[in-house]
């Protein structure tokens, strides 16, 4: 009888996740293109999924770690399939501080670090760093300057080639704040050349920081930070309507060495994510 229900369960959820993903095609069948990219692929997640994935994601090559504000998922790159969840990963004296909020990822040397904040004060932005094979808190945590981070700490990027983690304010920042990896002591801060607003999610690839933003506009732009020196570029435009929600991003290389940037939008209807794969033009 058990065994019997519980099929009955997977098939109706296995239903219910065909409908919803039918739904959110509707929504989104008139997007237009971006400008400065094209569309290669795209993996939606509803339901269980959409509460594993709705902040954070970065990849290591082979998977990626997606974090909802209080859970971390890891998904297989090839089928976008999460397969392994963490729903209990803020740790517990971070809690007690009032860090309730898991937001953007970044993966390096078998570790993912993750920007946890509290609210709505935002008193404490920590970056709490995970074992990426079992998504289990490594028992370090790192509290950040709160004057450089006084509405949060939405994002981090690590730089595995310079041995560096970078945050900036959410919104309106005009500095780069740069962290050494092995303590995340401030080691600088770097002036951009122009305000970001609204940064969600951060990434290294070829020694350039992208950014994704989630401007209070129809663009949802994704941007370029050189690091050394803080010029500010757009890379492309995605245009995709202010009824979404640009979460992170993430990127890797694809077979030729070029960067396949991965954005991370929650749906216009707010009950889907969607892990959009674009190449530049």
């Amino acid at each position: 009888m058990y065994a019997k229900s519980y099929v009955f369960f997977k098939r109706c959820i296995a239903l219910l996740s065909m409908i919803m993903l039918l739904i959110v095609s509707l929504d989104e069948r008139n997007l237009p293109d971006p400008d400065g990219a094209r569309i290669i692929a795209k993996q939606r997640y509803v339901l269980e999924d959409y509460y594993m994935s709705n902040q954070g994601v970065t990849n290591d090559g082979t998977y990626y770690y997606f974090s909802g504000k209080k859970n971390l998922g890891k998904a297989d790159m090839r089928t976008g399939e999460i397969f392994r969840i963490n729903t209990s990963p803020i740790p517990k004296e971070l809690k007690a501080l009032g860090c309730d909020h898991i937001g953007g990822l970044s993966c390096y040397n078998g570790i993912v670090y993750a920007a946890v904040e509290d609210g709505p004060e935002y008193l404490h932005p920590y970056i709490v760093l995970y074992d990426a094979n079992t998504l289990e808190y490594t028992g370090k945590c790192y509290e950040l300057p709160q004057e450089l981070h006084t509405e949060g700490v939405p994002w981090c990027a690590v730089d595995a080639q310079q041995k560096l983690l970078y945050t900036a304010e959410w919104s309106n920042a005009t500095v780069l704040n740069v962290f050494a990896i092995d303590d995340l002591r401030l080691i600088k801060t770097v002036p951009l050349s122009a305000p970001i607003d609204r940064m969600q999610g951060g990434e290294m690839f070829g020694g350039k920081l992208y950014l994704s933003c989630d401007e209070e506009n129809d663009l949802k732009r994704v941007f370029s930070i050189d690091v050394r020196t803080g010029d500010v570029q757009v890379v492309f435009t995605r245009n995709i309507g202010r009824s979404f929600e640009a979460e992170d991003l993430t990127v890797y290389a694809d077979t030729d060495g070029e960067p396949v940037f991965c954005v991370l939008d929650r749906g216009a209807r707010r009950k889907s994510m969607n892990l959009t794969q674009y190449r530049l033009v």
